[in-house]
């Protein structure tokens, strides 16, 4: 047995005083005269031995009195499942400050109640106890060993982190920080709601600690939030309808009806509407806007929501190209109908080189590259060129004539695309459209019956093997590809089945050459995601476009707050990649920056596993305990509103303090009997 409150011991002088009391308190003997003594013969006569007897056992239930007492005034503890509280144990103490516990339980925000019941546990141990004090944002002043005092300051100081933390990292933290000590690891409290995705017990290193798990129930499961966005459109361009789809889930244990949807573009509002969301669905919104100019735009959609508030705004980012980059290379630079088609819209701003004198090193500056019918592509020539689609140009294939069969198929080879089994001059026209392909979905609603189609009067018959991930856009009445896609990373090749001068057909001359051409050169997929998840993204890149950066480094701006950093980065394949490992960052909007020119804006939202309010009960934390191997655990419930009796129950005093008040009253009762009833 120990104690809570050993200073309380010193009450135990007080013994002296009724031993003072019997030893000295010696009665004088007074004389009484009687004129008759007849009387006193009723007296009962008592002997010296007898009456000092009394006198000692009232003194020895006086004494036992004072002792029940002071020993219950000092917190006695007993030992329970092993678990023992002593000076040279650490008592750790890991407090849940994830976004989920801003929810309500039945005492009050579970934040709040989780960090009372932390102070309240330790200011319930010793003075001079030890503790490690963990939450989900441990920074490293943290990551030490604690006193009474300044444990309790710590938890006051902890706030709701945007960060999550596996349970079984909260483990390895108490475990390095107890190895750098002479102290042995002692009571391990966790206070959390015990989200799924983060109680990984089956994770913990069996030692003797005694791990007491506090889970905090949701009053309700009652959340509604904004899961993600994506703008379908693959290239954002100014003037165009971009099409936004938003993703809500409903991880409630009730529908929604009419809650508030807002779409906010450079704070301006762009769209409201009410939606309905059965309990337990996704729902999928689809919302239209357009922007007058290019450049970097920054977007919000906003939800109202109770009590959960933290994932009711989505940030998203987007940059809207003002001019489209294609180079064209050809066997010599004559004018061809690509150059008149492209030329004839200011926002196509046309390169062209010769097959022989390509500058690979600008090749992933270009949104398309058209290869207008080149004799032969080497190799070295085709990977840079598989390089610069893999970051997200596109690249349009356009055969040579038959005399160059073989270097088709090379190419074909390099790309991983298929192959070509002949040349098939049967006269024949285009057949169908795939019209749900981004290139079509713009500009071509419906074709008419009565269409003018164009004519083919010969074509390459390719294979494609299923593997090969290639896409038909466009077939012929024969069946055999006309237009094809093959998605290459982030940028994809176009592969016609034949060339664009007439002898091949009228395909040029045609209504449809302009939407097909325009498509697949403005269809280029964004370099920069619309958005990161903060906890999840370790590093992002950054285009630099041709722009040359010096010794200074590139900085990070917020715009809310204008908290500026400098991460660790390095230069990779003409971009700059930017590590954001371990940085403390909020959701909203940052600048990236190159002394005072700006590269890019980056949109962050906090991890939405937060938003799913998926718990372990009581009977499955047991359960997984149980199955982890862990033998030293107690699961107490803190719905009881009288928590300071949890807390006590937690430190094995509980009753065992009444125990002694209950053998003190005994005692005085004893004493009151012998009193009374021993003549």
């Amino acid at each position: 047995m120990t104690f809570l409150r050993p200073e309380y011991l010193y009450g135990l002088f007080a013994l002296l005083i009724p031993i003072i009391i019997h030893l000295f308190n010696f009665r004088r003997h007074k004389k009484f005269y009687f004129s008759d003594i007849s009387r006193l013969k009723t007296i009962t006569n008592q002997t010296k031995k007898k009456k000092r007897l009394k006198h000692l056992v009232v003194l020895l239930f006086r004494l036992l009195t004072i002792l029940f007492i002071v020993i219950s005034l000092a917190g006695p503890i007993k030992d329970i499942n092993k678990s023992k509280i002593s000076d040279s144990s650490i008592t750790t103490i890991y407090v849940d400050n994830s976004n989920s516990m801003l929810a309500e339980g039945q005492l009050g925000r579970l934040f709040e109640t989780s960090k009372a019941t932390a102070i309240d546990i330790a200011k319930q141990n010793t003075d001079n106890s030890s503790f490690i004090i963990v939450s989900n944002n441990t920074d490293p002043s943290q990551l030490r060993i604690l006193d009474k005092e300044s444990a309790v300051t710590e938890i006051e100081k902890i706030e709701i982190s945007p960060e999550s933390q596996k349970l079984s990292s909260m483990v390895r933290i108490r475990d390095r920080i107890i190895e750098k000590s002479s102290l042995s690891v002692g009571n391990t409290f966790i206070i959390s709601d015990f989200q799924a995705y983060t109680t990984d017990i089956n994770q913990f290193e069996i030692d003797s600690s005694n791990h007491i798990f506090i889970p905090l129930e949701h009053l309700t499961k009652k959340n509604i939030y904004i899961d993600s966005c994506a703008i379908e459109n693959p290239a954002i361009m100014a003037g165009e309808n971009l099409n936004l789809s938003v993703w809500i889930k409903n991880y409630s244990e009730t529908d929604y009806e009419k809650v508030p949807l807002k779409l906010i573009i450079d704070e301006e509002q762009k769209s409201v509407a009410g939606i309905d969301i059965k309990k337990g669905n996704t729902l999928k919104i689809n919302l239209t806007f357009s922007v007058s100019n290019s450049g970097w735009h920054k977007g919000i959609i906003q939800i109202e929501d109770f009590p959960i508030t933290f994932d009711d705004k989505f940030y998203f980012t987007f940059n809207v190209v003002d001019r489209i980059n294609i180079l064209i290379i050809s066997e010599n630079l004559k004018n061809t109908k690509l150059n008149n088609f492209y030329g004839s819209d200011a926002i196509f701003k046309i390169d062209q080189m010769k097959s022989g004198s390509i500058d690979l090193n600008d090749l992933k500056n270009y949104d398309l590259i058209v290869l207008n019918e080149l004799q032969l592509i080497p190799s070295g020539t085709a990977n840079q060129l598989l390089l610069a689609a893999q970051n997200g140009t596109n690249l349009l294939y356009i055969p040579p004539d038959e005399r160059y069969l073989n270097n088709i198929n090379l190419f074909l080879g390099i790309t991983n695309t298929g192959s070509v089994i002949k040349l098939d001059t049967t006269k024949t026209r285009v057949k169908t459209l795939k019209l749900s392909n981004p290139i079509f979905s713009e500009s071509i609603i419906d074709i008419p019956k009565n269409a003018e189609l164009p004519t083919v009067n010969k074509h390459y018959k390719y294979l494609f093997p299923t593997a090969s991930g290639v896409e038909t856009l466009i077939s012929l009445l024969s069946g055999d590809d006309f237009l094809s896609r093959k998605p290459i990373g982030k940028g994809n090749i176009y592969i016609l089945s034949c060339g664009l001068e007439n002898g091949y057909g009228n395909f040029t001359s045609q209504l449809l050459f302009a939407p097909v051409m325009h498509g697949i050169a403005s269809k280029k997929e964004s370099r920069i995601p619309l958005f990161y998840t903060l906890g999840e993204t370790e590093s992002v890149n950054i285009p630099l476009e041709n722009q040359e950066l010096g010794e200074t480094p590139v900085k990070i701006i917020s715009q809310e707050d204008k908290f500026s950093f400098i991460p660790r980065q390095k230069f990779s394949n003409g971009d700059l990649r930017l590590e954001l490992n371990n940085l403390k960052l909020i959701d909203g909007f940052y600048d990236v920056k190159y002394l005072e020119n700006f590269l890019g804006l980056l949109a962050f939202n906090f991890n939405r596993k937060e938003s799913e309010l998926d718990f372990l009960s009581n009977d499955d934390l047991k359960q997984l305990c149980l199955e982890s191997g862990l033998s030293n655990f107690e699961i107490i419930n803190v719905q009881n509103p009288d928590l300071k009796e949890v807390i006590n129950a937690l430190q094995k005093e509980n009753d065992f303090w009444k125990l002694f008040i209950i053998f003190a009253l005994f005692t005085l009762l004893l004493e009151v009997f012998v009193l009374r009833f021993w003549k």
